[in-house]
């Protein structure tokens, strides 16, 4: 049998924390203290440049999606039963149904599965994802 993965709860009442004056006061300038401090660490400078490109590099877009599959956005278009013009429109979007996502990647050939995963340890739990 699998083992299924839960939904952590909030036990500590994160949401419900305020922040006292002090706090706030601490937290004041600390990303000016965070850039001064990385002027005088160069490799953690370098690495903090670094990162923006990197995240960059790894996300997936609709249109490098179809390019891997050597598709034009008319034959996508195509296949979607909609105008090339749509496709271009659909592949600058930044938000969008999972319902349409999951119509793209099927028309790519693929097959979309969303993954939760917590920065807990919590998951990964797949999430189904029904375009009807």
């Amino acid at each position: 049998m699998t083992k299924r993965s839960t939904i952590p709860e909030d036990d500590v009442n994160a949401a419900g924390t305020q922040l006292s004056h002090d706090d706030w006061k601490q937290a004041e300038g600390a990303h000016e203290r965070f850039k001064a401090l990385l002027e005088t660490k160069p490799q953690a400078k370098a690495r903090h440049d670094a990162v923006p490109a990197e995240i960059s590099a790894r996300q997936g877009t609709l249109r490098r999606l179809r390019e891997a599959r050597a598709l034009t956005q008319s034959t996508v278009a195509e296949l979607l039963d909609m105008d090339q013009s749509e496709v271009s429109r659909l592949e600058h979007r930044s938000d969008m149904l999972l319902s349409t996502l999951k119509r793209f990647v099927q028309a790519t050939g693929g097959e979309l599965h969303l993954v939760v995963q917590y920065p807990d340890g919590g998951g990964p739990v797949e999430l189904l994802v029904d375009a009807n």
